[in-house]
């Protein structure tokens, strides 16, 4: 079943936060140290600065609910010889509330935006991936590399 993936923009900013802060609650990388506060509006700053610039982000609805969300920031670099371009994505933050897992969302945010790098001639598509998330990316043709995954695009 294929959801209406929606294109985030700067009314899905508090949606975008409450993911991503439910996704380093789950990976274990806040604490009680972490200034929630800071690291909300630090993060809520940057989505509103960068988003549909050199961040894309898509979720996907439930019941008018967010449930689903990944992202990615896009950057220029100097030229090399997989990517005569230097145009190259980093995905980021594709994740999915636990009560709406298994029913494939994390995939279509993936072709999603596979799609939009194919569209705007984005070369080199790459992320550190969860031990979950690999198998996912696999199946797209990312191959690991160090502590990285990454897919080509012609």
């Amino acid at each position: 079943m294929r959801n209406n993936i929606l294109r985030l923009d700067e009314k899905s900013v508090d949606d975008f936060w409450r993911l991503r802060i439910e996704l380093f609650e789950e990976l274990g990388e806040v604490n009680n140290e972490t200034n929630i506060d800071k690291l909300k509006s630090a993060t809520k700053q940057y989505f509103l600065s960068h988003i549909n610039k050199d961040l894309m982000s898509w979720g996907i609805l439930q019941a008018n609910k967010l449930v689903a969300v990944g992202s990615l920031c896009l950057f220029t670099r100097i030229p090399y010889e997989e990517n005569l371009i230097g145009l190259e994505g980093y995905i980021l933050n594709i994740y999915t509330m636990p009560h709406f897992r298994k029913y494939g969302f994390a995939n279509q945010i993936l072709d999603e935006i596979i799609e939009y790098a194919k569209k705007n001639n984005i070369k080199r598509l790459w992320l550190n991936g969860s031990e979950q998330g690999e198998k996912i990316y696999a199946k797209r043709g990312f191959i690991k590399k160090d502590n990285e995954m990454e897919l080509f695009l012609s």
